[in-house]
């Protein structure tokens, strides 16, 4: 904490606890320099600057600037020369402090301000001998907690640390900053992060605008030739930089892999601490040991393509064996091993598989196939991937020859679909059948209840069966259909609503709870359907109106009377 008090400026450090850390990170963190009062003021340069101004007499005021915090005086008068001349000060209005010569807008200090908190993420870089220091903190400074009327000229600035980088070339070490209250007051904890190559700040981007102080001081450091200048693709910004200066410390073949355009493998170690281990040799010195068991010509085919590394694992796996495969194979085969888990589960060889699809590309008649040959083996790959799934799920044995690889695949895959789709319609035909078997009993049941209720005008109908209610739904435009299994099942209750005149035509359809209450009814459309003449929506009928209330009192007077039955 940077402390300002009459006019002297001072730094307030919490104490450090180092106990739990390694003689090597103890050094570190000993070794850290410490902000200075001059790094305050550059700090406090980065916020925006203000003249905070008292009026002491008619046309004299006396002002203080907050990028300087230095003190004028002010005579609009023009009288004594120990005062600056300035043009009209207001609160609002802006004007140039006479010693940092910086533009600034005038507060009143006679009111508490408001709107004047202030919060940046700052990196500030410090060098000594061959090691980099970093500091990442958020530094707040807000002058809304401080009254003006005894005139406080500068609040106090915070610098919460939030992370301290220790970089040297082929080691590196980050620590998170945390804060606790002990008996010594708060103190300070370091906590090393196993997983170094993070960035500097947690809460996203464009939180808070971000600055930087002394980072011209890398020119002279290992860092300089990190190659961030060469970094494309935008998977490093200006706001994280921290992160690849990191993983170049670490590893100095990162400016090689950045210059090359390996922006797969960048991406990898940098956002996801993911080294490729299989392919590349990140301690490498030399690009030619970077790519593990590949040419300099298979590397920069990989490059070409945009070749994802599981592929080239596929690659490398394959040329150990003696077997040279073409990169689009390698791709196919990648496809297949990763995303196409029904294969993985037939238990077919994914090699077997590629080949045979090979076959039948070349032997496939143009009309039938794509015109592009990586298009065509993509298609096949995805449509085996399908004949694979619906054989598993009809019971089809892989381990059979002719199963596995059919003559004719499109064939082989339709006649799969069509016995899929015709166990399928079994299996719902028999499931309907005993969902309506076991609905009978609840179908006499709700029948016996409902037989002694009479409207004039109005017929209640027990649905006979789901179809039924799913057919009410479609006639009436409504979502009633989807209450069908509901209601077969007893959660609730369905009864349909007919004109005693047209016993078959839908009307109106109501639902009950368990507990005899009228939940809704409505009837075509939910009455959603406007008057052509009026364009005013159609409301309920005046005889349904009547009915509901009057069906409810009936359901009262029933559950009164089976109550007083039970009681006797």
């Amino acid at each position: 904490m940077w402390k300002t008090d009459e006019h002297k400026q001072e730094l307030d450090i919490f104490p450090v606890y180092t106990d739990h850390l390694t003689p090597d990170q103890r050094a570190d963190i000993e070794s850290f320099p410490q902000l200075n009062a001059n790094d305050c003021k550059k700090i406090n340069g980065c916020f925006t600057p203000y003249i905070f101004y008292k009026r002491t007499s008619a046309g004299r005021y006396t002002c203080f600037c907050t990028n300087c915090n230095k003190e004028y005086k002010v005579n609009l008068n023009d009288v004594d020369d120990i005062y600056h001349v300035q043009d009209e000060v207001r609160h609002g209005y802006r004007g140039v402090c006479p010693y940092c010569k910086v533009n600034a807008e005038y507060k009143s200090a006679g009111y508490k301000q408001v709107g004047l908190a202030e919060a940046i993420d700052l990196c500030v870089y410090k060098v000594v001998d061959d090691l980099v220091y970093i500091f990442a903190a958020v530094v707040e400074k807000n002058y809304n907690l401080y009254s003006t009327d005894d005139y406080d000229r500068e609040p106090n600035i915070v610098v919460d640390i939030k992370k301290m980088y220790v970089l040297r070339k082929g080691r590196a070490e980050v620590y998170d900053v945390g804060y606790a209250y002990t008996r010594h007051g708060f103190t300070a904890f370091f906590r090393p992060i196993k997983k170094k190559i993070c960035g500097a700040f947690n809460d996203g981007f464009a939180s808070r605008p971000k600055r930087y102080l002394y980072k011209e001081t890398l020119r002279n450091t290992f860092l300089k030739y990190s190659g961030i200048d060469f970094v494309k693709n935008g998977y490093i910004t200006q706001f994280d930089q921290e992160r690849y200066y990191t993983a170049y410390a670490m590893y100095p073949i990162l400016e090689m892999a950045t210059k090359m355009d390996c922006a797969m493998f960048v991406q990898d170690l940098l956002w996801r601490n993911k080294k490729n281990y299989k392919i590349l040799d990140w301690s490498a010195k030399s690009p030619k040991k970077f790519f593990k068991h590949l040419t300099l010509n298979e590397v920069k085919a990989f490059l070409e393509n945009h070749t994802p590394a599981r592929v080239i694992e596929v690659y490398q796996d394959f040329k150990r064996k003696g077997k040279k495969k073409d990169i689009f194979y390698c791709r196919m085969y990648s496809y297949i091993t990763d995303y196409c888990t029904s294969i993985k589960k037939a238990g077919v060889d994914s090699e077997q598989v590629l080949e045979y699809l090979k076959r039948i590309m070349k032997h496939a008649s143009e009309e039938d196939r794509c015109q592009d040959d990586h298009a065509e083996l993509s298609r096949l790959v995805r449509l085996y991937d399908d004949y694979a799934n619906i054989g598993l799920k009809i019971g089809y044995d892989f381990s059979l020859k002719n199963i596995a690889f059919p003559r004719d695949l499109n064939e082989a895959h339709d006649n799969a679909v069509e016995n899929f789709n015709f166990m399928e319609e079994e299996r719902k035909r028999k499931e309907a059948a005993e969902f309506e078997e076991a609905y009978k009993p609840r179908y006499k049941k709700l029948c016996k209840k409902y037989k002694g209720y009479s409207y004039p005008g109005i017929q209640l109908v027990v649905p006979e069966n789901a179809e039924s209610i799913i057919k009410e739904g479609k006639d009436l435009r409504t979502c009633v259909g989807g209450y069908a299994s509901r209601h077969c099942s007893g959660v609730t209750t369905i009864l349909f609503i007919r004109k005693p005149s047209d016993l078959d035509k839908s009307w109106f359809t109501i639902e009950i709870d368990n507990a005899d209450h009228i939940v809704q009814c409505h009837g075509f459309k939910n009455e959603q359907v406007k008057d052509p003449l009026t364009g005013k929506k159609l409301e309920k009928p005046e005889i349904i109106k009547a009915f509901e209330v009057n069906f409810q009192e009936w359901l009262n007077s029933q559950k009164k009377l089976t109550k007083r039955r039970k009681a006797s």
